[in-house]
């Protein structure tokens, strides 16, 4: 439970910069001369945690293939598209003027979804590097004793 916390936090932090990110390049790209007071700073943190919902509750501690992970992976991007479309734009039918920020918002989620999975995995592989490093370090004590 708490390694499934500890990955879901890491995502949360993660998708939260990334989607401040986003919410720049595409308010710039529809609505440059708009501006918001400080209530629109907690949107991302919003965003951040209703993204992690579909990583939080599909986390498993067991070994999956590689087909496996690429599935899950593939049904956790439609969730968290599904549900920042339907929390960003309500119940508003696809129309003529949304379908522009419509299909923003959803490359918006998925290029989040990827240089946040990218940086989870340099972080991971820096990690195991230093855990191999460790372990062979100790290996080496031990030879030498």
């Amino acid at each position: 439970m708490r390694e499934r916390i500890t990955e879901t936090a890491k995502y949360f932090f993660i998708c939260t910069v990334l989607i401040n990110a986003a919410m720049y390049i595409c308010g710039m790209a529809f609505a440059p001369e708009q501006r918001f007071g400080y209530e629109l700073l907690v949107y991302p943190i919003i965003y951040g945690f209703l993204a992690c919902i579909p990583v939080f509750v599909m986390f498993t501690s067991k070994e999956l293939t590689i087909k496996q992970t690429i599935i899950r992976e593939a049904v956790q991007l439609i969730l968290i598209i599904a549900i920042i479309e339907v929390i960003v734009f309500g119940g508003q039918i696809a129309g003529a003027e949304f379908i522009g920020a419509r299909i923003a918002v959803g490359l918006a989620v998925v290029a989040i979804f990827f240089v946040a999975a990218l940086i989870r995995y340099k972080l991971d592989s820096k990690t195991a590097r230093q855990m191999t490093d460790q372990l062979k370090a100790f290996q080496e004590s031990v030879e030498m004793e």
